[in-house]
């Protein structure tokens, strides 16, 4: 029998089998608790229970043990548990429905790891004594997640702690990139707001400055205005324009101000050994700090650089609430639906992107698969399927070759931005998704703005001569109903009848644009507005 147990339904009679990592378990578990990490030593310790050295048929089984797999994901513990539910039939297997940190309210734990808090101390020593030497804004890289969280509840107590002639201006950069998933944006903006208003009332200079895409810049003026095919790891056009780009315009603006400033990201070097050999190259100095690729005013440092994942999940679960008073619960949740990492704040190519295992934009298309999205709907966000349904789509078109153009923009023969047609589908494809979405969850929070719509619209009216077809799906959402198309005064469709003008059409726009364009362009403009519709007439070699 296989059943979830929610942290509040638990209760002293389990077996509670933790399956996390040794030294995540000797910094902190229930008590009582028994730690095994495969699924042979769980089998193992069950049939010990039950007096069997191999498992019996299931019903000898002792149906009065009770087993509560936990782990710091969900996941984790229930695909354990569907596996031990096959092994032992009529025992009673559970598993933790919510991160085993969320059980801290509901269970007595054991206490933290001497060795984790002799890290934690040398970091904050560490962090205090170049804070006090280096009289420059300090900005914080913040994500939201696990890691950022770290370093800015480090950051934001020695703030503090310390007289306030002694504090340094001090930012929090979080990036928006106005695709987030829905349940991380409402979690972060939520907790922003939260620590700013703490901030405010203790008098800090402290700011956080949530920094976003400009119009031209954002996913869906780039994927449904221009055409831009979904991104892939060798074509990753919207890390630069999403994060990096917003992200450089905040700290260009701080040193502007402040003369130069230290960089604080929570990157740990045994993430991956890539991680490792690329934090090795960087320091330049004894104290940790490197330069920054792109700014000679800016030094990097990395607080928690050495410090393991159960160092992190021991830190913020031993000291979970912060200074600003508001507790890790909703983060552990995140994750413990989620299953795996954060999306890391990233301000140049160089870092990996989101996406997949970590908190990323749900439209990214840079995976096969966005296996946090769909954790999020297997553990009941299921309001988050038609996203999960669209950026599956958004896949899948980018290597059809009926929807791309067969021309790149610089005239090379390969295949090249969305066609008007691929693009009209995409279009209709999001807004059903966001009508979808907003039933499902009984908001009206909409997936794309009517801004980036307008923006998207002048795009359209350049390239393709008319915004009219884009105006009218946006118009079967009830989207844009107060928005106004410029008048033109048309030939009479019956001329080109009657003369039977081959690609009649094509003639039609150019001669349009031109009447409307007549008194206002100069004629290398119009040039180029024949010169575009050309060319989108003529971007599949069958229309040769």
């Amino acid at each position: 029998m296989l059943h979830r147990v929610s942290p509040k339904a638990y209760d002293s009679s389990y077996c509670v089998i933790d399956i996390r990592s040794k030294q995540a378990y000797l910094n902190e578990h229930v008590q009582g608790s028994i730690n095994f990490q495969t699924f042979e030593e769980v089998c193992d310790f069950i049939n010990q229970q039950v007096g069997q050295v191999t498992p019996p048929p299931p019903t000898n089984h002792n149906q009065n043990l009770k087993i509560l797999l936990a782990c710091f994901s969900s996941f984790k513990a229930r695909e354990m548990a569907l596996r031990l539910e096959n092994e032992f039939k009529n025992i009673d297997i559970g598993y933790l429905d919510g991160s085993l940190l969320e059980l801290k309210d509901y269970a007595l734990f054991e206490r933290l790891d001497e060795c984790l808090l002799s890290q934690i101390k040398t970091t904050k020593d560490a962090l205090k004594k170049r804070y006090l030497e280096h009289k420059k804004a300090w900005v914080v890289a913040f994500s939201g997640g696990k890691d950022s969280s770290c370093v800015l509840q480090l950051l934001y107590e020695l703030l503090c702690n310390l007289p306030k002639e002694m504090l340094n201006p001090t930012y929090a950069i979080v990036s928006n990139t106005l695709v987030e998933s829905p349940v991380v944006e409402k979690y972060l903006l939520n907790l922003i707001e939260s620590i700013q208003k703490d901030a405010n009332a203790r008098g800090l200079p402290f700011e956080i400055k949530l920094v976003e895409p400009n119009a031209n810049e954002q996913f869906f003026t780039n994927l449904i205005g221009k055409g831009y095919p979904s991104p892939t790891r060798f074509f990753r056009w919207c890390t630069d324009r999403l994060k990096i780009r917003p992200a450089q315009r905040a700290i260009e603006q701080i040193i502007a101000k402040h003369g130069s400033c230290i960089l604080l990201l929570g990157v740990r070097s045994n993430e991956s050994s890539l991680r490792k050999k690329s934090v090795e190259k960087r320091v330049v100095s004894e104290e940790g700090f490197s330069k920054h690729d792109y700014y000679p005013n800016t030094l990097i440092y990395r607080p928690i650089v050495d410090w393991s994942l159960d160092d992190v999940w021991g830190y913020l679960s031993h000291f979970n609430m912060p200074k600003w008073n508001k507790s890790h619960e909703e983060l552990f949740s995140l994750y413990s639906k989620a299953s795996n990492d954060e999306c890391q704040f990233i301000l140049d190519t160089n870092t990996k992107s989101c996406g997949g295992s970590r908190f990323g934009c749900w439209v990214c298309t840079l995976v096969n698969e966005d296996k946090s999205l769909q954790g999020f709907i297997k553990n009941g966000e299921t309001h988050l399927q038609p996203l999960n349904d669209f950026r599956n789509f958004i896949k899948e078109i980018r290597e059809q070759q009926e929807y791309r153009s067969d021309f790149k923009k610089d005239g090379n023969y390969a295949p090249g931005p969305f066609t008007k047609n691929a693009r009209m589908l995409i279009l209709r494809r999001l807004l059903e998704c966001e009508r979808e979405y907003q039933l499902r969850s009984n908001t009206s929070h909409q997936l794309i703005s009517d801004s980036e719509l307008e923006m998207i619209a002048k795009i359209w009216q350049k390239e393709f001569g008319t915004e009219r077809e884009f105006i009218d799906i946006t118009k079967e959402f009830e989207r844009m109903s107060n928005y106004q198309e410029e008048k033109v005064e048309l030939l009479h469709s019956e001329i080109f009848e009657e003369e039977k003008i081959e690609n009649s059409n094509l003639v039609k726009e150019i001669i349009k644009e031109a009447i409307k364009l007549s008194h206002g362009t100069d004629l290398g403009s119009l040039k180029a507005i024949i010169e575009a519709m050309v060319d989108n007439h003529t971007n599949k070699v069958e229309e040769f």
